[in-house]
């Protein structure tokens, strides 16, 4: 039997009950991160089945998820080392690395002046 569970608040979801389902997916890269959520606009159960479906029993769930989601940077990956194997592959290493530690701040002020 497969059951579904709110990605929130771990409520079951029954089989009248509608929900809200969609696709959440993260790639973090050497030099940049990418987080990303497409929403359905009705339940598609093909879709809930995906290995990165994201179900979700109300829209204060939804929600709630997002604003976590997105509230949080995602961390960078600090290169340790890259290796070309015989066959051509190349496999790096890499550690894990939060992103406020690999952020400086570059901000200048710049005073507007009219007329230019």
């Amino acid at each position: 039997m497969l059951q579904f569970v709110c990605d929130y608040c771990e409520n079951l979801k029954r089989p009248d009950e509608i929900w809200i389902t969609g696709v959440a997916a993260e790639n973090v890269g050497t030099q940049a991160a990418r987080r990303e959520v497409v929403i359905d606009p009705t339940w598609r159960r093909e879709r809930a089945l995906l290995p990165f479906a994201v179900h979700f029993c109300s829209i204060e769930c939804k929600d709630s998820y997002l604003a976590e989601l997105f509230d949080k940077p995602a961390a960078l990956l600090e290169v340790q080392g890259a290796v070309t194997e015989p066959d051509g592959r190349r496999v790096v290493r890499a550690k894990r690395k939060p992103l406020g530690e690999a952020i400086q701040s570059r901000t200048q002020t710049r005073k507007k002046t009219r007329g230019r």
